[in-house]
């Protein structure tokens, strides 16, 4: 519905791009033995989709009263002040995309955008950019957030840890969480335990004020979720075809996609054994998700939210830093999306905004109200 008091232009909305995907599934037919599966969730993501006049599709918008609210924290930051609003996100999720869309339109059309934080870093947003098939057709929360904030002439922060730290990190953790494996009489298994037993409370904390399973489960995100398991693949397959398809075949190769009958021909100690074998998988993916992945990228995500809150913060100082000295960007090492604005701390009253995958809402939150 068009606001008689401002012009149609002034708050857009964003929706996803159609699923344009009839030429690549013809690529996908040749590497993937999948096929099927693909083109039945292909299937059902068409039915998300409309035609609307002029030619331009769009994924089907939910209106705007929509009652997805559960993936969203709201809180002040106790040190500053300022509101913070986490915008839990499915990666890709039109449902997500809406959110983030409407949830940004409105603190704009309030006068309380303040500065707009995304799950990204410079590295891998320049890469985003780079390629025009991931910005035309395959739409996300964060790039729908990212154009908004550039439209309105507000900060957008790449606030994320850089990609090539994170593999590191990543690394050596599948490094240390082997070696703490196969040396039990060394302590190894108590390191393993306490490491993924801190990570969990720090990285996912439960109970009142935070996101509950509901937010994960919310039924309008779970209709949508099949666009997410195609976009979010798809989009590591066209940055990165070649590695996406070395994983594929290895995938492939090492049993990845095993025969019908195959558990019929195991015997009780193969399935022992494969059993044994998956457990051990499960608690190293266990520890570098919930450290590497949540808790350590946690962290930096939280610092660079907090640092955008200085600029808002009703109290700058005494009256001498407020008399002479200039205003201008108070945060430390922002990185700002290209053609973004730059921090301003003249502003007060306003909301930083930060759009993230759902996991990492909780911990940021834990980490932002214990001033840590």
């Amino acid at each position: 519905v068009e606001d008689p008091h401002h012009p149609p232009h002034a708050y857009a909305t964003y929706t996803s791009n159609d699923i344009n995907f009839h030429s690549n599934h013809i690529m996908m037919n040749r590497l993937l033995p999948i096929t099927v599966a693909l083109a039945t969730l292909h299937g059902v993501c068409d039915a998300f989709v409309t035609n609307r006049p002029g030619g331009f599709h769009a994924v089907m918008s939910f209106p705007t009263n929509s009652k997805l609210r559960s993936q969203i924290l709201d809180f002040i930051e106790p040190s500053t002040g300022v509101q913070v609003k986490l915008i839990g996100a499915m990666h890709y999720n039109p449902a997500s995309i809406q959110l983030a869309t409407d949830t940004i339109n409105q603190l704009e059309k309030e006068g309380k955008l303040g500065s707009i934080i995304i799950e990204s870093c410079d590295i891998r947003w320049n890469a985003t950019l780079e390629n025009e098939f991931v910005q035309d057709q395959l739409m996300s929360e964060m790039r729908a957030a990212h154009d908004l904030g550039l439209l309105y002439e507000r900060p957008v922060v790449l606030g994320d840890q850089r990609i090539n730290i994170t593999v590191s990190q990543l690394k050596n953790g599948a490094k240390e969480a082997v070696l703490d494996l196969v040396q039990p009489w060394n302590g190894g298994w108590n390191r393993l335990y306490d490491s993924v037993s801190t990570a969990r409370k720090e990285a996912v904390p439960m109970g009142e004020g935070f996101l509950g399973i509901d937010s994960f489960f919310d039924p309008k995100l779970m209709t949508a979720a099949p666009v997410s398991l195609l976009k979010y693949p798809l989009s590591y397959f066209v940055r990165s075809p070649v590695f996406s398809i070395i994983v594929l075949c290895f995938f492939i190769l090492s049993g990845g996609v095993d025969d019908a009958n195959a558990l019929s021909d195991l015997t009780p100690t193969d399935l022992a054994e494969s059993i044994f074998f998956s457990a051990l998988e499960t608690v190293i993916f266990a520890r570098i998700f919930l450290k590497e992945l949540l808790a350590e990228r946690n962290e930096i995500l939280a610092e660079n939210i907090f640092e955008q809150c200085r600029n808002y913060a009703a109290d700058k100082g005494n009256v001498w830093d407020k008399l002479f000295q200039p205003a201008g960007d108070k945060s430390n090492g922002a990185i700002y999306a290209p053609d973004s604005v730059v921090g301003n701390s003249a502003e007060e009253g306003k909301v930083v905004v930060a759009v993230l995958g759902l996991a990492h809402c909780n911990g940021i939150k834990k980490i932002m109200t214990e001033g840590k």
